[in-house]
């Protein structure tokens, strides 16, 4: 799952309750496989938050280091012609309003 939280970051959610590691990669990391880890919670859930640029962007879920996976509960998916999936998120540009909090508030 991806959230929009309202400091201007994205929260990204998988629940895989029995993976030793998930990472994120996407084109905002050039598909890096080890630099974004996610925090497991308790319940099996697994989190990160992150600032992304404007924009569209595809990612993908590495669990345990080698298994690919895309999230179905994003805001799409397509193709990765590779025969599976990336899934997408849109990041829009902050309203002037939540900039100039985020300035003021730096």
């Amino acid at each position: 799952m991806v959230h929009h939280i309202n400091d201007g970051t994205v929260e990204f959610a998988y629940f895989r309750p029995g993976a030793r590691s998930v990472h994120i990669a996407g084109d905002f990391n050039a598909w890096q496989t080890d630099r974004y880890a996610l925090k497991r919670d308790e319940r099996g859930w697994w989190h990160i938050r992150l600032a992304l640029t404007p924009g569209k962007h595809r990612f993908k879920y590495v669990v345990d280091g080698s298994i690919w996976e895309a999230d179905y509960a994003s805001y799409g998916v397509e193709n990765d012609k590779h025969g599976g999936w990336n899934s997408v998120i849109w990041v829009d540009t902050p309203a002037a309003d939540e900039t100039s909090d985020l300035r003021r508030a730096a």
